[in-house]
């Protein structure tokens, strides 16, 4: 299940920024695809947004087709300057932080 985050500059952005991640997993004839924006904080990467991850799950009729799929889909997001995360890292769901007030 390949990870990958997208971190720099984007001109369509008010703040000319981006940071999103994507997620592409394939289980048999089924594809699900999770994407959205992201936060870091401490060399861990978090969802951050309500309902987030954006989930996107594809069903073909074939193993073949969905493995055509998956591999275009692994293609765009590297044309996209997306990098890869290292095996083992992932992108957490989204916990609050306690701050201790003074």
């Amino acid at each position: 299940m390949p990870t990958f985050i997208k971190i720099g500059p984007l001109k369509k952005n008010l703040c000319g920024i981006t940071s999103r991640g994507y997620v592409i997993s394939r289980k048999g004839k089924a594809i699900l695809i999770k994407y959205g924006p992201i936060n870091s904080n401490n060399r861990k990467f978090y969802w951050t947004g309500k309902k987030l991850p954006r989930l996107v799950p594809k069903k073909f009729n074939t193993i073949d087709e969905a493995i055509k799929y998956y591999d275009s889909k692994i293609r765009m997001v590297n044309n996209e300057d997306y990098r890869k995360l290292p095996p083992g890292k992932k992108i957490l769901k989204f916990k609050k932080v306690h701050t201790k007030e003074i």
